[in-house]
């Protein structure tokens, strides 16, 4: 059944695989007011030479499907699909480029090269809105659409830059040793990082609306200066069907209430707070209680290694997507304490699987300090300390968050964020045409060649 069209064809442009951007899509598709998914990478399964694959090796090629498939969303409509699969074979370059000025240079151009790329598809199609992802159309594309007439909305998957810079002093400061470890692995490259923050800068500035996944975003953007008119708070959301909460009790070895286990999953870094957490636990561990970390840790952790071989750590490393949901329900507390994120979709997850949660503002999670669980400032050691105590120590709160937990997950769903979505560009719409402006028409036969040339060479 064709879906009834609430409004006109919107067109979205992000390179990467995040839910948000494939629900985002899902949310126009579903509201009739898709036009075309620009994208690096995609996997349409119905291709023939896919087909033919899976006839003539189907174990082998089975084993590469697995991979593919995880650019790949049965319900986006393939032929809606632009996909710049060259992009992703720059950021494999990327990864093993040693020299920073050979990896700053390699990110600069496959960023430009999708932004130009993401303008001729506006040029072409002309579409009545567009929505952009972070860091991909503040160059060409943004400027295009102002040029156009054509509204614009970003969707803001990180924080506010101003506040990371504030982070990283803060940081740099109170910890210069682990400093190094901000983003684990990866190498915090100052020149690419102020690169990286012009280009958010200019996406703030030429977007006619922000959604953000957080109040907390929507705050740090308002005191650094961005009009609270052009913002709306949109949270992400989990998949509720496949985290769900599960039964615990002496069945678990937990005979006299004692055990409780901490859960951490997302990257053992220093951004996500990881040193702050094992210097709590080093105070608060109890015998029966155990830390888990679900993410891969440095390959050199430095002074991060006697925390991490401490008593009742439990470093587990990469935990497959599939297996995921039933790592998280086993788990008693769910504990990430982040210095800077957008709004991380692991928090909502762990809801979904009804743990109760101890997270920072910064995290950008739905979690009501005493309610589904506990708020603590970023870089607090002894707040992590006693919440954690707190948790750990009280069966019945446990079990009372994890209740409202589970209940809070649900109003967070991925249709409630598909709607919202589809919400906001109808919004970026009738605003567009409030303010005065007049997009060309979309599919209109006034095309002026000097639009796509201009989008080739910006």
């Amino acid at each position: 059944m064709e879906p009834q069209r609430r409004g006109r064809p919107v067109l979205v442009g992000c390179p990467d695989a995040r839910p948000p951007a494939y629900q985002a899509v899902l949310g126009l598709d579903r509201a009739g007011m898709l036009d075309r998914f620009v994208t690096a990478s995609y996997y349409d399964p119905g291709r023939p030479l896919h087909r033919a694959a899976r006839r003539v090796a189907p174990r082998a090629f089975g084993r590469v499907e697995r991979i593919l498939m995880r650019r790949h969303d049965p319900a986006i409509p393939a032929g809606r699909v632009i996909s710049v699969p060259s992009v992703d074979l720059a950021i494999r370059l990327e990864s093993r480029a040693e020299e920073p000025t050979v990896k700053r240079a390699l990110a600069k151009a496959r960023t430009a090269w999708f932004d130009r790329r993401l303008a001729r598809v506006v040029a072409r199609r002309l579409p009545a809105a567009v929505l952009a992802f972070s860091d991909v159309a503040s160059g060409v594309t943004l400027p295009l659409c102002r040029r156009l007439g054509i509204p614009t909305v970003l969707s803001m998957v990180h924080g506010e830059v101003r506040e990371e810079l504030e982070v990283l002093a803060r940081e740099q400061a109170a910890w210069p040793e682990l400093f190094p470890l901000y983003l684990g692995d990866g190498t915090l490259d100052r020149d690419e990082l102020d690169w990286l923050h012009m280009r958010r800068l200019r996406d703030l500035a030429l977007a006619s609306r922000i959604l953000v996944p957080s109040q907390h975003i929507a705050d740090e953007l308002a005191r650094h200066g961005t009009p609270r008119g052009k913002l709306r708070v949109i949270p992400y959301a989990a998949d509720t069907s496949r985290f769900v909460p599960v039964a615990k009790g002496e069945e678990d070895g937990d005979r006299d209430g004692s055990s409780c286990v901490f859960l951490f999953a997302g990257g053992v870094c220093q951004r996500k707070g990881i040193g702050y957490l094992l210097r709590a636990w080093a105070q608060v561990r109890r015998p029966g209680w155990r830390l888990q970390l679900v993410g891969e840790p440095p390959a050199d952790p430095g002074p991060l290694r006697p925390l991490l071989e401490a008593e009742g750590v439990e470093v587990l490393g990469r935990v497959g997507h599939a297996e995921m949901p039933a790592r998280m329900a086993a788990a008693d507390v769910f504990v990430f304490p982040s210095l800077f994120e957008g709004s991380a979709v692991v928090t909502y997850e762990a809801l979904a699987c009804g743990l109760p949660s101890i997270v920072t503002a910064a995290a950008g999670s739905v979690v009501r300090d005493g309610v589904e669980g506990l708020v603590v400032p970023p870089s607090d050691v002894d707040a992590l300390v006693a919440r954690m105590a707190r948790l750990g120590e009280d069966r019945g709160l446990r079990a009372r968050m994890a209740a409202a937990a589970r209940a809070r997950a649900l109003e967070f769903d991925w249709p409630r964020y598909h709607d919202s979505v589809a919400a906001a560009m109808d919004e970026a719409e009738a605003g567009a045409a409030e303010d005065g402006h007049t997009p060309v028409h979309p599919r209109s036969p006034m095309r002026p060649h000097r639009i796509a040339a201009s989008a080739r060479t910006s």
